[in-house]
């Protein structure tokens, strides 16, 4: 599907959707629970159907009524409640057989998560030592908080070189809360609050909660720090364009949103320096290349190196035809950079947009945006 950008977005007020990485945990847990589980969701991202059909295979029934998943459990014998974590950990290269596990702080977060939601469910007990900081803390954290909502306990210890040990206490069962609300996604809200600090009458995001274990949040600290005016009302966050300056810019520290950061960096007055996303392998999985190729397609000045992006600011960008490369954060970014283009922006297979974001282009229009389907 190719689209065109009619009238970029202005301003207003926009719901924002719900966490898929937090509905992933809530529904992996539900599944292993004593009971029911009603999970509050009001959006159905694409990348939520893998983990959706991956535990119906393993009895889970699940319901969508409009308005959030109902989560009936996998039935299994007590005896037989551990065989979901020995096929997670079933040739696992850092584990042992006393229950030990050791990771690298910089692949934990491909793993972890699953250890720490099945291994309480075997008869022993459990450790997981990562050695040196951990990418991607905030997913672990966000995973340990939604197993203690499920009454799953881990504890965790602070080791000398900075990376961390989990205890897991064996035999613990998962008791169902009832129902789970879910918290906003800051990666998805991002892309409306990078675009109102550039450009229209200010935007306003609900559901957003600024102690939600996402690293995004950062994301007001960024802008405000770009000269963009921000400020926060309960669970909602306001942000208006001002003068934007150029700002240094730590890629670790939010990954997923250095995308959009990127189109208002390339609008800001001087040089912008993204670095250390080598260490968070946006160059080795070419993330960095797609948003330089876009974004100086479309009219940016943007030179990449292996750890970042050097971008330097132009007060308008020029606008074009471009692909999604069929990435949906390619997508939503550029869509938000046809407000600073001059001429009017095409992206060819925006359809990318509905991994994460299916009503992407719908809540476009409800902030005042325009699109037309070419074809």
């Amino acid at each position: 599907m190719k689209i065109g950008i009619v009238t970029p977005i202005d301003g207003g007020i926009i719901t924002t959707v719900a966490s898929s990485a937090q509905v992933q945990r809530s529904m992996i847990c539900a599944s292993l629970s004593d009971t029911a589980t009603y999970i509050r969701c009001n959006e159905r991202p694409d990348d939520i159907y893998v983990t959706i059909e991956s535990l119906k295979k393993q009895g889970a029934k699940i319901r969508y009524d409009g308005s959030g998943f109902e989560v009936i459990p996998i039935e299994m014998p007590v005896t037989g409640r551990g065989f979901t974590a020995a096929a997670a950990s079933n040739g696992f290269a850092g584990q042992n057989n006393k229950g030990e596990y050791w990771l690298s702080g910089a692949t934990a977060y491909r793993s972890i998560s699953g250890l720490l939601m099945t291994l309480p469910i075997l008869e022993s007990d459990s450790r997981i030592t990562v050695e040196g900081i951990e990418e991607y803390k905030t997913n672990i954290e966000m995973t340990i908080d939604t197993l203690s909502k499920f009454g799953v306990r881990v504890e965790t210890e602070t080791r000398s070189d900075r990376g961390t040990q989990y205890r897991i206490a064996g035999g613990q069962k998962f008791k169902s809360p009832g129902t789970v609300e879910i918290d906003g996604d800051w990666t998805l809200a991002s892309y409306w609050l990078c675009a109102a600090a550039m450009y229209g009458s200010g935007v306003i995001c609900s559901n957003l909660s600024r102690t939600a274990r996402q690293s995004d949040k950062e994301v007001a600290d960024i802008l405000e720090r770009f000269g963009a005016i921000v400020a926060f009302k309960g669970d909602s966050i306001a942000v208006r364009p001002s003068r934007l300056r150029s700002i240094r810019i730590d890629a670790a520290v939010t990954p997923d949103i250095i995308p959009v950061l990127a189109v208002v960096a390339s609008v800001t007055e001087g040089q912008t320096v993204i670095y250390n996303a080598e260490r968070v392998h946006l160059s080795e999985n070419g993330m960095l290349h797609k948003i330089s190729k876009t974004l100086n397609a479309l009219g940016a000045d943007i030179i990449e190196n292996s750890d970042g992006l050097i971008i330097k600011g132009k007060t308008k960008l020029r606008g074009g035809t471009v692909s999604s490369q069929g990435d949906d954060h390619i997508t939503m970014m550029t869509a938000i950079a046809s407000g600073v283009c001059e001429d009017t922006v095409a992206i060819n297979d925006a359809e990318a947009v509905n991994r994460s974001y299916p009503d992407f282009f719908e809540n476009f229009e409800k902030l005042g945006g325009r699109i037309m389907k070419i074809s």
